[in-house]
Protein backbone atom coordinates (compact mmCIF):
# COMPACT_ATOMS: atom_id res chain seq x y z
CA UNK A 1 0.00 0.00 0.00
CA UNK A 2 1.33 3.55 -1.11
CA UNK A 3 0.76 6.85 0.68
CA UNK A 4 -0.32 10.13 -1.71
CA UNK A 5 0.56 13.29 -1.65
CA UNK A 6 -2.07 15.47 -2.90
CA UNK A 7 -0.16 18.82 -2.86
CA UNK A 8 -1.38 22.40 -4.02
CA UNK A 9 1.30 22.89 -5.99
CA UNK A 10 -0.20 26.18 -8.19
CA UNK A 11 2.12 25.89 -11.20
CA UNK A 12 0.70 22.64 -11.84
CA UNK A 13 -3.10 23.77 -10.93
CA UNK A 14 -2.33 26.46 -13.64
CA UNK A 15 -0.97 23.65 -16.19
CA UNK A 16 -4.04 21.64 -15.44
CA UNK A 17 -6.16 24.28 -16.25
CA UNK A 18 -4.25 25.46 -19.55
CA UNK A 19 -4.44 21.62 -20.19
CA UNK A 20 -8.69 22.04 -19.69
CA UNK A 21 -8.66 24.65 -22.27
CA UNK A 22 -7.77 22.24 -25.17
CA UNK A 23 -9.77 19.89 -26.47
CA UNK A 24 -10.55 17.36 -23.67
CA UNK A 25 -8.65 14.60 -25.83
CA UNK A 26 -5.32 15.92 -26.17
CA UNK A 27 -5.36 17.10 -22.59
CA UNK A 28 -5.97 13.57 -21.26
CA UNK A 29 -3.10 12.35 -23.45
CA UNK A 30 -1.10 15.07 -22.59
CA UNK A 31 -1.05 14.74 -18.77
CA UNK A 32 0.40 10.82 -18.28
CA UNK A 33 3.14 12.03 -20.82
CA UNK A 34 3.86 15.23 -18.66
CA UNK A 35 3.55 12.89 -15.44
CA UNK A 36 6.18 10.78 -16.62
CA UNK A 37 8.76 13.61 -17.63
CA UNK A 38 8.48 15.07 -14.54
CA UNK A 39 8.41 11.73 -12.44
CA UNK A 40 12.11 11.33 -14.36
CA UNK A 41 12.97 14.86 -12.72
CA UNK A 42 11.92 13.61 -9.26
CA UNK A 43 13.76 10.13 -9.10
CA UNK A 44 17.08 12.02 -10.47
CA UNK A 45 16.92 14.21 -7.51
CA UNK A 46 15.64 11.48 -5.52
CA UNK A 47 19.11 8.97 -6.32
CA UNK A 48 21.31 12.30 -6.18
CA UNK A 49 20.26 12.71 -1.98
CA UNK A 50 18.32 16.43 -3.59
CA UNK A 51 15.29 18.47 -3.73
CA UNK A 52 13.33 19.13 -6.50
CA UNK A 53 15.71 22.63 -6.92
CA UNK A 54 18.61 20.52 -6.74
CA UNK A 55 19.49 20.92 -3.13
CA UNK A 56 21.41 18.41 -0.85
CA UNK A 57 19.26 17.45 1.58
CA UNK A 58 19.86 17.99 5.28
CA UNK A 59 22.69 15.26 6.65
CA UNK A 60 21.46 12.89 8.98
CA UNK A 61 21.94 12.27 13.14
CA UNK A 62 25.39 11.88 12.75
CA UNK A 63 26.08 14.22 9.90
CA UNK A 64 26.23 11.42 7.62
CA UNK A 65 24.82 11.42 3.69
CA UNK A 66 21.21 10.18 3.70
CA UNK A 67 20.09 8.75 0.71
CA UNK A 68 16.54 7.12 1.32
CA UNK A 69 17.65 3.66 -0.25
CA UNK A 70 18.38 1.08 2.53
CA UNK A 71 15.37 -1.12 0.72
CA UNK A 72 15.11 0.72 -2.28
CA UNK A 73 11.14 0.23 -1.73
CA UNK A 74 11.12 4.66 -0.90
CA UNK A 75 12.84 5.52 -4.95
CA UNK A 76 10.25 2.82 -6.34
CA UNK A 77 7.45 5.03 -5.07
CA UNK A 78 8.46 8.60 -6.07
CA UNK A 79 6.38 9.02 -8.93
CA UNK A 80 3.52 11.90 -10.41
CA UNK A 81 0.69 10.37 -11.54
CA UNK A 82 -2.42 11.51 -14.02
CA UNK A 83 -5.65 10.93 -13.39
CA UNK A 84 -7.61 12.61 -16.28
CA UNK A 85 -6.20 16.03 -16.83
CA UNK A 86 -5.16 16.17 -13.04
CA UNK A 87 -1.72 15.46 -11.60
CA UNK A 88 -0.62 14.15 -8.18
CA UNK A 89 2.76 13.22 -6.58
CA UNK A 90 2.73 9.96 -5.29
CA UNK A 91 5.16 8.86 -2.59
CA UNK A 92 5.16 5.39 -2.06
CA UNK A 93 5.42 3.09 1.06
CA UNK A 94 3.22 5.02 4.19
CA UNK A 95 6.62 5.48 6.09
CA UNK A 96 7.83 8.63 3.63
CA UNK A 97 5.69 10.86 4.57
CA UNK A 98 7.40 11.59 7.67
CA UNK A 99 10.85 11.88 5.17
CA UNK A 100 9.06 14.53 3.49
CA UNK A 101 9.52 17.50 5.85
CA UNK A 102 12.76 17.28 6.50
CA UNK A 103 13.71 15.70 3.73
CA UNK A 104 11.33 17.55 0.07
CA UNK A 105 11.32 15.21 -3.09
CA UNK A 106 8.69 17.09 -4.97
CA UNK A 107 8.63 21.02 -5.33
CA UNK A 108 6.80 22.74 -2.27
CA UNK A 109 3.33 23.96 -2.45
CA UNK A 110 2.87 27.21 -3.70
CA UNK A 111 6.66 27.77 -4.74
CA UNK A 112 7.79 28.11 -8.58
CA UNK A 113 8.37 25.25 -10.48
CA UNK A 114 12.00 24.40 -10.40
CA UNK A 115 13.54 25.29 -14.39
CA UNK A 116 14.17 21.58 -15.07
CA UNK A 117 10.07 20.57 -14.38
CA UNK A 118 9.00 23.83 -16.38
CA UNK A 119 11.14 22.88 -19.60
CA UNK A 120 10.60 19.07 -18.90
CA UNK A 121 6.55 20.07 -19.62
CA UNK A 122 7.22 22.31 -21.95
CA UNK A 123 8.96 20.33 -24.24
CA UNK A 124 6.56 17.09 -23.31
CA UNK A 125 3.58 18.79 -24.04
CA UNK A 126 5.40 20.48 -27.38
CA UNK A 127 5.97 17.02 -29.06
CA UNK A 128 3.42 15.75 -28.29
CA UNK A 129 0.84 18.42 -29.48
CA UNK A 130 3.56 17.98 -32.35
CA UNK A 131 2.70 14.83 -32.72
CA UNK A 132 -1.11 14.92 -32.32
CA UNK A 133 -1.33 17.87 -35.09
CA UNK A 134 0.78 15.31 -38.03
CA UNK A 135 -1.21 12.41 -37.00
CA UNK A 136 -4.18 14.90 -37.91
CA UNK A 137 -3.24 16.36 -40.69
CA UNK A 138 -2.12 13.11 -42.39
Amino acid sequence: MSAGLKGDISQIRRLESRLRELPRTLAIQIAPVVAATITKLAIKTFNAGQNAYGDAWEPGAEGQRVTLKKSGRAAGGVAYVATGTRLRARLGPSYMRYQVGARAIFPRNGAKLPPSYVDGIRSATNEHIESALKAASS
